[in-house]
């Protein structure tokens, strides 16, 4: 837990190009909405945000920004959706 996962919070976002949801690995395909990691803080700026859809966020919500352990085993699985999709 750093110092700055107070400030985080899920800003909805519409999709300009294709994103992958941090949590389950769906694909986010451009023009639909998703909800993205944000800072409560003008100044500070977020490098590697992730990205989550609309299903996970309707069932999990802002407990999408403490969960991390199905985070970790989406990185060590390869994705056969976005390889598909490209």
């Amino acid at each position: 837990m750093s110092k700055y996962d107070q400030l985080k919070y899920l800003k909805k976002t519409k999709a300009r190009v294709v994103h992958q949801c941090g949590y389950c690995g769906e694909i986010i395909p451009a023009g639909e909405y998703y909800y993205r990691e944000a800072l409560n803080d003008k100044f500070l700026q977020f490098l590697h945000a992730r990205s989550f859809c609309v299903k996970c966020y309707g069932q999990f919500g802002e407990a999408l920004l403490t969960n991390k352990s199905k985070r970790k085993e989406i990185k060590n699985k390869e994705s056969k959706k976005l390889n598909e999709f490209i």
